[in-house]
């Protein structure tokens, strides 16, 4: 008599459920990873989002300055602002993340407006206070020194200024089409954000 053998089970091919879970973790950390690493020239495609993106940076310096007693200085160009500290006797950029210089969007324009700072009336030395002082090493083909016009102090106080984006966009009916965004710090201690203002 014929012994019988025991059915083996039926092997079934595909995956479990762990292993497609481990895929799609892996995906989504490469996807984060790819999004970190976005330059800085992408962000703030918008008035508002390049506002945002000021007022996170102003914040920032502001707890650096509280939290490690630093003057820290803000520097407006037509194109883009830095940040500065105040070390050595000049102005060094920073050169680390968050507070790496910014560069508008070349459909925005950005207006620096400075606001009154009574504190330096009295000040006979007023014009050299911040001034960084020329550089053994510096010659005539050098850039200039920094001057920012903005400073903000230990106690997060700083000179008040007011700031303004305008971003142009397509022409519509014979004329430009635009969005603008401010920034009202022109009482040197919060920043006020205003809508569609023109000063």
């Amino acid at each position: 008599m014929l012994a019988s053998k025991p059915n083996s089970a039926k092997h079934q091919s595909g995956f479990t459920l762990i292993e497609v879970l481990l895929v799609v973790a892996i995906i989504g950390i490469a996807a984060l990873v790819i999004v970190l690493q976005l330059p800085a020239s992408q962000q703030g495609e918008t008035t508002s989002d390049a506002r945002r993106q000021f007022q996170l940076k102003f914040h920032y310096a502001r707890e650096q300055a509280l939290l490690r007693n630093w003057v820290i200085g803000v520097e407006f160009k037509d194109d883009s602002y830095g940040f500065y500290r105040w070390q050595e006797g000049k102005w060094q950029e920073f050169s680390d993340k968050p507070l790496l210089r910014v560069y508008v969007n070349e459909n925005m324009e950005l207006d620096f407006i400075p606001g009154e700072f009574r504190l330096f009336d009295n000040l006979a030395n007023k014009d050299t206070l911040f001034a960084s002082e020329p550089s053994r090493d510096r010659t005539d083909t050098d850039e200039p020194a920094p001057k920012p016009q903005v400073i903000i102090f230990e106690s997060t106080e700083f000179i008040p200024f007011k700031l303004q984006w305008l971003s142009f966009g397509a022409n519509t009916g014979g004329r430009n089409a635009y969005r603008t965004v401010q920034i009202d710090g022109s009482d040197g201690i919060q920043l006020r954000l205003v809508e569609d203002e023109l000063w």
